[in-house]
C-alpha cells in the first residue's frame, strides 16, 4: 500500500506555452554553444548532401525519444498502458506510461536514458563525420530541448525521500512512500 506525497502536473504548473517555448530556447543556445566549439576543434567543411535524412531525423526524433524512455521497462512491458491523446487520427500522439508504481532510481534512469544515449549518438557520430557535424549537433540539440520536461520531472523527484515510488498518471506524477501495514 502506497501513500501519495504530492502530486505534480506539469501542464498547470509551468502550462504548455512555457514548456514549449524554454525548450526552443534550450535548443537554440544548446545548438549554438555545441556548434562553436565544434568549429573551433574541428577544422572541416560541412556539406548539405543528405538534407532529406536530416530532416526525417528531425521527424523521427521525438518518436526515438520516446521509444528509448521504454527502454527501462524492458522487462515490464505488460505492465505499459498505451493511450491515444489526439483526437484526430494522423499524426496519432500516444501516452505511454507504466500503470504501477516504480522506485525512484528506475524511473530516474528512464527519465536520463534518452538524452544521455541520443546526446551521445548525436556527438560521437559528429566527431566521426564532421562534415555533417551541423546536421547532427542540431539532431542532439533537438533532443536536449525535449529533454527539457525530463528535467523538470527530475528536478521534483530528486527533492524526495529515499524509497519514494513514482506512479505515472493521465495527468501528471504521484510521489508515492510505501506505508507498513
Amino acid at each position: 500500500m502506497f501513500s501519495c506525497t504530492k502530486n505534480f502536473n506539469i501542464k498547470t504548473t509551468y502550462g504548455i506555452q512555457r514548456i514549449v517555448f524554454i525548450s526552443a530556447i534550450i535548443t537554440i543556445v544548446v545548438f549554438l554553444i555545441s556548434f562553436e566549439i565544434f568549429i573551433s576543434l574541428v577544422s572541416n567543411r560541412f556539406t548539405d548532401k543528405n538534407f532529406l535524412l536530416f530532416l526525417f531525423s528531425l521527424l523521427a526524433i521525438y518518436p526515438v525519444h520516446k521509444i528509448i524512455h521504454l527502454l527501462a521497462f524492458i522487462g515490464d512491458t505488460r505492465s505499459l498502458v498505451i493511450q491515444k491523446i489526439t483526437r484526430k487520427s494522423w499524426p496519432p500522439l500516444l501516452n505511454i506510461r507504466v500503470n504501477h508504481p516504480v522506485s525512484k532510481l528506475h524511473f530516474t534512469i528512464a527519465l536520463l536514458l534518452p538524452f544521455t544515449l541520443i546526446t551521445a549518438a548525436a556527438v560521437t557520430a559528429a566527431v566521426m563525420m564532421p562534415q555533417y557535424g551541423h546536421y547532427l549537433l542540431f539532431i542532439g540539440s533537438v533532443n536536449a530541448g525535449i529533454s527539457f520536461i525530463d528535467f523538470i520531472y527530475l528536478k521534483y523527484i530528486i527533492k524526495t525521500p529515499r524509497g519514494t515510488f513514482i506512479e505515472e498518471r493521465r495527468y501528471g506524477l504521484e510521489l508515492l512512500i510505501k506505508c507498513n501495514g
